[in-house]
């Protein structure tokens, strides 16, 4: 357990690196709270806070720091790691509140987050945010315009660039997901009046027309991947609900041709969905391997029960795919998150039904499996495991450690007081992170030892055709 007190939302775990396998920093886990109310005999203050605890070598939590925000609302947060040991922690109302709410985006090292500097960022509904593969991070939100302003930080520099603005259409936006490629191209995705669109945002300066993916009902989880190949895809899972109890969620998964040009998209699963689970957040997951596999979960009905499901995303709709949970159980997807060996973490939750055919959320477990691809297209799964007894287990989430391929899941247990617990799975006997290179730049400036490299190999390139070309000539004088 780390805290106990008056809590905001489910926790977050994050570890900043400069590639799959390569650490960059101490990896943490970041809650928002009111701190004031834990304190013995204290109403609280009123005043929400960011609380980090550190993780150690071994993945032990500990708190390190609060960064308090201004303002008395109820906060929700999302954290990615970035490159040089930071993390970037996005916030906004975790209550309803008017559109266009002020939040914050804080970055830094775990150890200073009661420094953090903070820049206010505005979007009618929670922000996006993103990392690329060497650290980059972009932040999207839904801005006055209408528009998406996405910003850019390069893992370079220290801080993000000026908001490129996607201008979109009347009303509200519902769902909100970017993801980037290792050149830091931007893949920008949104459900707005009945359908899913879709915009690229190159870091040439370039940005490609917007594209209408598919229909889809409001509050859908929509999920992303773009590649370094010119190929990109998307998944979201549209649930109708028709009547008080009649609810149906249909998945869908369009892979795009070269150019990130999209199609028409294929529907993988339709399905009667009374406990509207094709709305949670973490039902649905799109992850991208350090092998460059993709990997698709999702949560799907069969023969009255939930259960988890997994594919390479490439063959989902036209290869078998594989179960995760127990087929016996009412099983939901809480998260995905790749790790620097090749694999993917699964984490889900289990509980029963309650006497009003409800599923009993206050009976929840938590299990995880650690799952990979292997060729020609199958997923591969290690034994699930109960990471937390029968309980109000909420908002579960995991990432992986790129400093030794350990697991660190982490929920928000809703009992009294609220608590944050959090579990730690081994990693791959043998691993070894590889160790940042010294030439690589730090923040402020610089350019990146891979790009380099790239560079280098590009001016060789050059003289070594200049040099073919000029024998050519010679030959033919002679």
């Amino acid at each position: 357990m780390l805290a106990q007190c008056g809590l905001a939302g489910g926790p977050q775990v994050a570890f900043p690196s400069e590639g799959p396998a390569t650490p960059s920093g101490v990896g943490a886990i970041l809650w928002a709270s009111e701190p004031a109310s834990c304190t013995p005999h204290s109403p609280g203050s009123g005043r929400w806070a960011i609380s980090v605890a550190a993780l150690s070598r071994a993945d032990r939590g500990r708190i390190v720091g609060t960064r308090w925000l201004a303002g008395r609302a109820r906060i929700a947060l999302t954290a990615v790691g970035a490159s040089s040991g930071r993390l970037t922690v996005a916030t906004t109302s975790a209550a309803p509140a008017p559109a266009d709410t002020e939040g914050a985006l804080l970055q830094g090292a775990a150890a200073g987050a009661s420094h953090w500097p903070s820049m206010p960022i505005r979007s009618e509904i929670a922000p996006a945010l993103a990392r690329a593969y060497l650290g980059d991070v972009a932040i999207a939100a839904v801005v006055p315009g209408p528009a998406i302003a996405v910003r850019l930080e390069r893992s370079f520099r220290s801080g993000f660039g000026p908001a490129r603005l996607v201008p979109i259409g009347a009303g509200p936006v519902t769902a909100l997901t970017a993801t980037m490629d290792y050149r830091s191209d931007v893949l920008v995705a949104w459900q707005q009046g009945g359908a899913v669109y879709a915009r690229m945002l190159r870091v040439s300066g370039r940005s490609d027309p917007t594209q209408r993916i598919g229909a889809s009902a409001p509050g859908p989880q929509i999920q992303a991947v773009v590649s370094d190949n010119g190929h990109g895809m998307i998944a979201w899972s549209s649930t109708v609900i028709r009547g008080r109890s009649a609810a149906r969620t249909r998945i869908y998964l369009d892979l795009s041709a070269a150019g990130v040009r999209f199609g028409h998209p294929l529907q993988l699963a339709s399905f009667a969905d009374p406990q509207q689970v094709g709305r949670r957040p973490g039902s649905l997951a799109l992850v991208r391997l350090s092998t460059e596999n993709v990997m698709l979960a999702w949560t799907v009905a069969e023969h009255g029960h939930y259960v988890v499901r997994a594919a390479p995303a490439v063959f989902a709709a036209s290869r078998p795919n594989e179960r995760l949970s127990d087929p016996h159980s009412q099983a939901i997807l809480s998260d995905l998150a790749p790790g620097p060996a090749g694999e993917a973490i699964a984490l889900w939750s289990t509980m029963p039904r309650a006497a009003d055919g409800t599923l009993a959320s206050n009976r929840a477990q938590l299990w995880a499996a650690r799952t990979a691809i292997r060729p020609p297209a199958h997923v591969v799964l290690r034994r699930p495991k109960m990471i937390a007894a029968a309980g109000p287990n909420v908002a579960a989430t995991v990432a992986v450690d790129p400093a030794n391929d350990q697991a660190v899941a982490a929920w928000l247990t809703l009992a009294t007081p609220e608590r944050v617990e959090y579990a730690v799975g081994g990693g791959v006997a043998g691993y070894r992170p590889r160790p940042p290179s010294p030439a690589a730049a730090r923040p402020g400036g610089g350019v990146h030892w891979l790009r380099i490299t790239i560079a280098a190999a590009g001016v060789a390139c050059a003289m070594l055709l200049l040099a073919a070309t000029g024998r050519r000539r010679r030959a033919r004088a002679a």
